[in-house]
């Protein structure tokens, strides 16, 4: 499979992205800076903060067949929700 839809969240503060990343953090994802990637169970995902404009893009870039990016980005906006 290759790339899915990037997700833009906006209205992103440094506050909710600091709980974010200790969330992240907790389950075993690395997301450290304004701009990264990291790859978890084969599912490859890249990110950009950017502060000032209060907007964080993620998207997932590499994944195996399955899961698809349904599953995949819906389980990147459980963990934005669990960070309100």
């Amino acid at each position: 499979m290759g790339e899915c839809a990037a997700q833009v969240f906006s209205n992103f503060s440094p506050d909710r992205f600091a709980r974010l990343t200790a969330r992240a953090a907790a389950e075993g994802l690395s997301i450290e800076g304004p701009t990264g990637t990291f790859t978890h169970t084969g599912v490859t995902v890249t990110w950009t903060y950017d502060a000032a404009a209060q907007t964080l893009t993620i998207q997932c870039i590499k994944a195996p067949f399955l899961p698809g990016c349904g599953s995949i980005n819906s389980s990147i906006h459980n963990l934005i929700d669990s960070c309100p």
